[in-house]
């Protein structure tokens, strides 16, 4: 049970929140472990960070679509041009005293430098693994029957729907994918210059290759939020039972299981504070609120409390 001790810390604008260090305890061992393990390290770290998605399932959200072309590409969007194409990348510096870094290393700290090579990837409502891919100007990316490709719609209809799907030919230790679009079954393709234009002009970028081969693999990396949300989802779609469904949810929301006493004091900071942050919790509410849960009757008591108080409007 928390004290409910306020931290007398000055605090001042400006200053980085620390992150608190969480333990998570499993009666299982195993892989089940192991789950709880990464979804741990997950929700510790930078929701706003880059990591590569599992699986299909879990490409959602802001995306960077890393192309297979040499030099490293990403799938990009140029809104006063109104086309879609391979931009270079800015590689991340090699620290001093290094030699270049190698192929998993850019791979592992590379991240967006533009807007425009960002596509938010949502899935269609009743099918869960088709995919729609929005640029920063709100339009869709689009995938014509000739095998072009565009980004001006701004609704998605059959052309804009597309499939991620892992690709059974990887071998790297990032996971590899194809894009599939829905309505012809094509893939998207990045097919390079030949000749006498290799290092003069950009990949050209088609939806039109019958079978995935080495140049229809792409890279995704997505923002660890999101991946961890779809990750907590298959789990808890997998354990079927919510077991330990609150502490997940608590780590997803940032904030304690609803109904405990810590989310009791946080609503009292929250709507009962008055004057320089003051809040009135004494010893006897721990006792009745702790009665109340064992009772089944934390709500009434909660509600009670509020009225008392004549502290919070909602009560009255």
């Amino acid at each position: 049970m928390s004290s409910g001790v306020v931290s007398k810390k000055l605090k001042f604008k400006g200053d980085k929140p620390k992150k608190k260090k969480r333990s998570h305890h499993s009666s299982h061992g195993g892989a089940g472990e192991d789950e709880g393990d990464d979804l741990a390290a997950l929700a510790a770290a930078d929701p706003r960070g880059w990591v590569f998605p599992e699986n299909p399932m879990e490409i959602s959200g802001p995306a960077f679509i890393l192309l297979p072309s040499e030099p490293m590409t990403c799938l990009a969007w140029d809104p006063q041009r109104q086309r879609v194409y391979a931009a270079p990348i800015d590689l991340p510096q090699v620290p001093e005293g290094m030699n270049d870094l190698s192929e998993a290393e850019i791979l592992q700290t590379i991240e967006p430098s533009d807007v425009n090579h960002v596509w938010v990837i949502s899935r269609l409502s009743g099918s869960e693994d088709v995919v729609s891919l929005r640029t920063s100007t709100g339009t869709f990316l689009t995938a014509s029957p000739s095998g072009t490709l565009s980004a001006t719609t701004p609704s998605r209809g059959p052309l804009e729907a597309f499939i991620p799907l892992a690709s059974s030919s990887s071998s790297s230790i990032f996971p590899e994918y194809t894009i599939q679009t829905q309505h012809n079954s094509k893939y998207l393709s990045t097919v390079p210059p030949t000749g006498a234009a290799i290092g003069k002009l950009k990949a050209e970028l088609r939806v039109d290759a019958d079978t995935p081969q080495k140049n229809e693999t792409v890279r995704i990396k997505c923002q660890r939020e999101f991946v961890y949300k779809a990750r907590l989802a298959q789990q808890e779609a997998q354990d079927g039972s919510g077991v330990g469904r609150s502490n997940k949810k608590r780590l997803l929301e940032g904030g304690p299981s609803e109904g405990s006493i810590e989310d009791e004091m946080k609503k009292n900071r929250e709507a009962q504070t008055w004057g320089g942050g003051r809040s009135i919790i004494s010893e006897k509410d721990r006792r009745e609120l702790k009665k109340a849960r064992k009772e089944g009757k934390l709500a009434e008591a909660m509600l009670d409390r509020r009225a008392a108080l004549k502290s919070d409007r909602y009560a009255k």
